[in-house]
């Protein structure tokens, strides 16, 4: 029952953090708004919004105007109800509260950089600032168990290669290769992982934004790879294995 019950606990809010990726980008209140549907802008019933059995039931159509239903909903929902699953069975308590905050920050950051290739700074030093403060002050609770030498070490490095990359490409092409927040999340993904799994997150994460490209240019030939959403990904993946 604890295991069900931590699989539902993630999938509201999975909920919550569809709201927060569809309406942050375009400056909506999340927080007071009632849950609205995007293509008629009726209201949404209580019974229509849990999570992914409502999906299910409407056979991904909206009720109000039977529109086509953003897949990403019950994709999210699932993905931070696994999430907080997984984070159950391998971390203590203290572990699973704050690896489960900080995967939640990370698949907003992955959706929304997917979606408008935007990484707001908040995400950003919030990823950045744990991973340094955990490993200074709270060590223990980090269950990579990563040093704050190791951990400041790696953000600067993380910043350096990719600020210089960004400088790089804007003196010679004229081209924004990587935007500002990638320069920033790199630093904030290697305070959390070191030194070792950093240099795995670098070559994971370029396979990931590959995969992407395959994918989705075929469907938009000027597909951009939201590079900052590849290494969401890869974070996630190498913070469990």
């Amino acid at each position: 029952m604890v295991e069900i019950l931590v699989f539902i606990l993630g999938s509201f809010i999975g909920s919550f953090a569809n709201v927060l990726i569809l309406r942050l980008p375009k400056g909506e209140d999340f927080a007071f708004k009632n849950s609205y549907c995007f293509h008629c802008k009726e209201n949404i019933r209580l019974y229509l919004n849990i999570p992914i059995l409502s999906y299910l039931f409407l056979k991904g159509k909206t009720k109000c105007c039977n529109k086509k239903l953003n897949p990403q909903y019950p994709i999210v929902e699932f993905l931070i109800g696994l999430l907080f699953l997984i984070n159950y069975f391998k971390f203590d308590l203290t572990q699973f509260i704050i690896v489960s905050i900080l995967f939640f920050i990370i698949v907003l950051i992955i959706f929304i950089d997917f979606n408008e290739k935007i990484i707001f700074d908040l995400f950003n030093y919030s990823v950045l600032g744990s991973g340094l403060i955990i490993s200074y002050f709270f060590r223990d609770f980090n269950p990579l168990n990563i040093s704050l030498t190791n951990s400041l070490f790696t953000a600067v490095i993380g910043f350096a290669l990719f600020g210089i990359l960004r400088f790089v490409f804007k003196k010679l092409r004229n081209i924004e290769a990587l935007g500002l927040g990638d320069v920033i999340l790199i630093a904030g993904l290697g305070s959390w992982l070191g030194f070792e799994k950093f240099l795995f997150l670098l070559s994971l994460s370029s396979i990931i934004g590959i995969i992407y490209y395959l994918i989705f240019s075929k469907k938009n030939s000027e597909f951009q790879i939201p590079f900052g959403s590849a290494m969401g990904v890869a974070f996630i993946l190498l913070f469990y294995f």
